[in-house]
């Protein structure tokens, strides 16, 4: 891509390679400051960094056609939303099951010990994971994600 926004930190350029009916396809080669986020293709997306990424990201109120050139972004304000979600909920569960650990091993029947404790407070993260896992699921959340927020350059239709 040959273009160059000035824009939020997390702003992708990308091509449009397939169009959904809410959202669509883009391929993203991600910035030199992306490096070790994994913010827009998640923890799985491997250690080529500069490789281009499929992302699935939501149209608003464009609409894309295939081949054209977007940018995508987050609105302000909802990168602390999905951070508290992703960080927050897991965390407050895992020392909420950290902290009421004592009073589930005398319900339970189990002596107090630091493994016991150990046990709870990772029953609790998993707890934590799996809320956000339906959290993640709901069309509220999805909300959150990636989104157009300008077409830079459309498609040139043959003539």
């Amino acid at each position: 891509m040959s273009f160059c926004i000035e824009r939020d930190y997390m702003s992708l350029p990308g091509k449009v390679i397939e169009v959904f009916q809410d959202s669509i396809l883009v391929e993203v080669t991600p910035k030199p400051e992306c490096n070790g986020c994994h913010a827009c293709t998640g923890l799985l997306g491997g250690e080529k960094k500069s490789a281009p990424r499929k992302i699935k990201a939501l149209k608003g109120e464009f609409s894309p056609e295939p081949g054209d050139e977007v940018i995508l972004d987050i609105n302000p304000g909802e990168g602390s939303i999905a951070a508290i979600l992703v960080f927050g909920i897991p965390m407050f569960s895992f020392f909420a099951a950290l902290l009421t650990a004592p009073q589930i091993c005398s319900w339970l029947g189990w002596t107090q010990s630091d493994q016991n404790t150990f046990l709870i407070a990772f029953v609790g993260l998993f707890i934590g994971f799996v809320i956000l896992a339906m959290i993640s699921r709901t069309r509220r959340a999805e909300k959150l994600s990636l989104k157009v927020v300008e077409i830079v350059g459309k498609k040139k239709s043959p003539v």
